[in-house]
């Protein structure tokens, strides 16, 4: 039976769908049978960066729209999306992040990200 990939996304993830033109889910379905999900943390930071200009605003309202149609929500248990994205990854999610600290973060500690490669590419490690 084909393993199913639970993909937690975070929000630099999301944000390079617009930025990068890159189809996030369907780069990520390449790896079988995969469930996406998102964390209220990181709504709260696509809420924040709607604000800061018209560009990351298009882009923030993309990845909301994207988010609706292909992500279950995972309840908020703290205000940082990082820490958040740590625990996740010891329940075995693959977290899908660009952010290079948090995937050696959580590479040290044996779990899987996916992240970009050469803007165009997601990888999984």
């Amino acid at each position: 039976m084909e393993q199913l990939n639970k993909i937690v996304l975070d929000t630099n993830m999301l944000m390079a769908i617009g930025e990068l033109k890159i189809d996030v889910f369907e780069e990520l379905k390449n790896y079988g049978k995969t469930e996406f999900f998102v964390p209220e943390e990181v709504l709260k930071e696509l809420k924040k960066l709607k604000e800061k200009n018209k560009t990351k605003k298009i882009n923030a309202e993309i990845a909301e729209k994207l988010i609706k149609k292909n992500c279950m929500i995972i309840k908020a248990k703290t205000e940082n999306a990082d820490k958040r994205m740590e625990e996740l990854a010891q329940e075995n999610y693959i977290i899908a992040t660009n952010d290079k600290e948090l995937r050696t973060k959580i590479r040290k500690k044996g779990f899987k990200t996916a992240f970009v490669r050469q803007k165009k590419v997601i990888v999984i490690e």
